[in-house]
């Protein structure tokens, strides 16, 4: 048994890579999203690969799987019906949320609280309180948690929430409350706010556990549904599944906790930007995802992506480890429409893979970015070698009748326009990730994937002034491949706020070791053992009479913590994220301590290649019309195929690369050599490479 397989799912494509990890060999494989049983096409991916490389499902060991099932269910809110059971007095907690307003200045004149989770006539209180330290002030009222769970059973309520005023401090509560609402209802889903994030702000957290919650119906039938497709491709593999931290799990510890996963989709791509990124000796890069439907981007400093111990999806507020993404509606099927007649908009309305742009021959009527993409000859007309034909004609048929026309514009023109706008908002999504977290985009290399990432590329390092960009082998199925560049990740945090200047340095490391077992028993859970895991503590701190914190590493010397470094830490985080530090002028506070612990699994070993004798020239396939902007022409453009091997030589544009799994188009002013890893290394024309 050799292969390890990774499957994402995205809004039109379904990528596959699959290593060998005895010879090292590589595979990649897309199949068309159906979006109606995600199933299907995961299925369809793991028997189409274990065609071409001739291996029967048996040599499959492990299944990594990245998703957006979970992202998209709280986006349209279709998670499961659910109850609530809260503290006394505290029925209204959801509604009540919090007092600022999102946004600019303004949009308190606009701005409607979100709806609930839960509503209000699906909550239920139970009587029993514990103080801010945890202690029992009044004891359970168990029979009320007996009765709400017998009426959620009558109301068909097949999921329910437990979240009680200070029960990050002390479990002892919540715990009782799932014991019997299991007995009472055994079938039912339970999620309590001490398992799923053990820290202050009732607020986020109990909105956190209701998602997750809702969420744990449709992630248990939705990786059910998975297993059972393994078995039927012939595997008994074990799966794991990609969670918003850039660390996997196993399916079944995930289905406790499905709010861990609500961004599994892009993260995966970022954590094999970042292996891939690193080994070409590159460790600041800006990731620029752009699929079928969206474009992610995020940031990476000193070879790390950048973590987030809160965030958004959608209109809710969360609490649970993710990377820093921002995402814009700039995808291939993005589609291009005209607001009041008059002004061309893109996105972020998408055609999906069905219909599909109007070039698919799917019916689809609306164009899209792939459609102008076909029609500037910047992509072949077929993708993916060819197994799904394009129709150019019908692309122009329908650039000429929705945009150019209405603008009275040449459809070359109108093309062009639409790429322009999917550029400039690609390039505002790439400033929130660095320009609003103070960092300069020329510092970073552009770090383009997804089926549609190289095709804007150069564009989009122009808008921003940047000047290297770094294409992977696979950019396609970059997101598939970073699934087996991930270990498996458990996060554990306990809140304990103490003033610098009070510290009880006992309890903090009493806390430590508590929140460390507990992260090393959910690894052993997982089938992994003390050599094969490994630790990392932390400390979450801010300055007296701040709102919000900043993590820091926590040094461990001896199964003993060191916070002195933590400090120093913390005040140069601070200057760095903030522009300004306070220390010694400003008392700092922790607020939380925790441990996230790696079940270690092999990454792919990137191997470094000789330099091909050959140049680009053996390598030319044809040269096709190719609309270029800054002449406002076509311009006889070369084609070549992709290179396997590294060359030296550099490639002035304006040229056009194209793979199986997508097109990179070089612009004029940029040149291409192919390092030593058989990445694209682009940069600005008499730039330095690397």
């Amino acid at each position: 048994m050799s292969w390890r397989i990774g499957i994402d799912t995205g809004g039109t494509f379904t990528d596959l890579v699959a290593l060998n990890d005895i010879t090292g060999e590589e595979k990649v494989f897309k199949t068309s999203s159906t979006p109606d049983d995600p199933s299907r096409a995961f299925l369809d991916a793991i028997q189409g690969v274990l065609d071409e490389i001739g291996e029967a499902a048996e040599e499959v060991t492990m299944l990594l799987h990245g998703t957006t099932v979970a992202t998209n269910a709280v986006l349209e809110g279709k998670y499961s019906k659910l109850g609530l059971i809260v503290t006394k007095g505290y029925r209204d907690m959801l509604e009540v949320a919090r007092q600022n307003v999102p946004g600019e200045f303004g949009a308190i004149s606009y701005w409607i609280k979100p709806p609930r989770i839960v509503p209000l006539e699906l909550v239920r209180e139970a009587d029993g309180r514990l103080n801010y330290k945890g202690e029992v002030l009044r004891p359970l009222d168990e029979e009320q948690i007996r009765l709400a769970a017998r009426e959620y059973r009558e109301m068909g309520v097949k999921a329910i929430a437990v979240s009680f005023i200070n029960s990050y401090q002390n479990p002892a509560h919540e715990e009782r409350a799932r014991e019997i609402i299991q007995e009472e209802y055994p079938e039912c889903f339970v999620s309590i706010s001490s398992d799923v994030i053990r820290e202050y702000r009732e607020y986020e957290r109990t909105l956190t556990t209701c998602l997750n919650t809702g969420l744990m119906p449709l992630l248990s039938t939705y990786l059910d549904r998975l297993s059972d497709r393994a078995k039927e491709a012939g595997t008994e593999a074990p799966l794991y599944v990609m969670k918003s931290s850039g660390g996997v799990s196993t399916a079944s510890e995930l289905i406790k906790r499905p709010i861990a996963a609500s961004l599994s989709g892009p993260a995966a791509g970022v954590i094999a930007a970042a292996a891939i990124s690193s080994a070409a000796g590159i460790t600041d890069v800006l990731t620029l995802d752009m699929g079928g439907t969206s474009t992610d981007m995020a940031l990476i400093e000193g070879g790390i992506p950048r973590l987030l111990t809160e965030g958004k999806i959608d209109i809710y507020d969360i609490k649970s480890p993710m990377i820093d993404m921002t995402t814009v509606g700039a995808g291939g099927g993005s589609i291009a429409w005209l607001a009041g007649s008059k002004a061309l908009r893109v996105g972020p309305q998408s055609a999906g893979s069905t219909p599909g742009p109007v070039c698919y021959g799917r019916g689809g009527t609306e164009p899209t970015i792939t459609d102008a993409n076909l029609v500037l000859g910047r992509i072949p007309p077929y993708l993916l070698g060819g197994s799904i034909p394009l129709d150019r004609q019908a692309a122009y048929n329908a650039i000429k009748t929705k945009i150019a026309d209405p603008l009275g514009l040449t459809v070359e023109k109108a093309a062009a326009g639409i790429l322009e706008i999917a550029t400039q908002n690609i390039a505002a999504g790439i400033r929130v990730v660095s320009v609003r977290r103070g960092r300069d985009p020329r510092d970073y290399t552009l770090f383009p994937f997804g089926g549609a990432g190289g095709l804007l590329v150069s564009p989009v390092a122009n808008a921003l002034d940047m000047n290297s960009i770094l294409v992977p082998m696979a950019p396609g199925a970059t997101a598939a491949a970073g699934l087996l560049y991930s270990d498996v990740r458990v996060d554990h945090v306990i809140t304990d706020v103490q003033r610098e200047d009070l510290l009880n340095e006992d309890q903090l490391q009493e806390e430590f070791l508590q929140v460390r077992e507990r992260v090393i028993e959910d690894l052993a859970s997982q089938g992994f053992k003390s050599s094969g895991i490994r630790l990392q503590a932390f400390v979450d701190m801010r300055y007296v009479g701040q709102a919000f914190e900043i993590r820091v590493p926590l040094p461990i010397s001896d199964d003993s913590i060191s916070l002195a470094d933590s400090f120093k830490n913390f005040h140069t985080a601070h200057e760095s994220q903030y522009g300004y530090s306070y220390e010694n002028k400003s008392l700092v506070e922790i607020v939380n301590i925790g441990v996230t612990g790696f079940g270690q699994l092999a990454p792919p070993r990137q191997r470094p290649k000789p330099y091909s004798k050959g140049g680009w020239s053996d390598l030319l396939k044809f040269t096709r019309p190719l609309f270029v902007n800054s002449v406002s022409d076509y311009v006889h453009c070369p084609v070549y195929e992709r290179p396997t091997e590294p060359i030296s030589e550099p490639l002035a544009g304006p040229a056009v690369i194209e793979q199986y799994d997508t097109t990179t188009v070089v612009e004029p002013g940029w040149e291409v050599v192919v390092n030593e890893f058989g990445h694209l290394f682009i940069t600005r024309k008499g730039g330095v490479q690397g």
